[in-house]
């Protein structure tokens, strides 16, 4: 039997590889979800985390991919290992590694945390 958390991080996950991020966030976090950067700062809820994410897809000339190289599921904890590639809107190059770390109640993902890899 599949852990429901794992069906439904690889669900989240195979959205977020075919760049339907926004589709991910509406299905799968909770509505007070909260958002966590790097440098410490934070969304808390999925409205202005998928506010943040229209401003900053309409900035970019292109998204290319989004690459999972990795996925680990726990009691109500997920992690997953990403590469994104895009084009700024002024043609530089921006590639991403990031690993997501989320926990998870009653189905949703009520928060995540961004960790940058060099």
């Amino acid at each position: 039997m599949t852990n429901p958390i794992e069906a439904a991080e690889s669900a989240s996950n195979a959205l977020t590889a075919q760049g339907r991020i926004l589709e991910s966030i509406d299905q799968y976090y909770a509505d007070n979800c909260v958002f966590i950067e790097p440098d410490g700062a934070s969304r808390t809820s999925k409205d202005a985390e998928r506010a943040h994410l229209e401003g900053f897809f309409a900035s970019l000339k292109s998204f290319e991919s989004a690459t999972l190289h990795g996925q680990a599921v726990g009691d109500n904890f997920s992690a997953s290992e990403w590469t994104f590639k895009m084009t700024a809107g002024d043609g530089s190059p921006i590639i991403w590694h990031e690993t997501l770390v989320r926990t998870w109640q009653d189905g949703k993902i009520v928060s995540e945390k961004y960790y940058t890899q060099a």
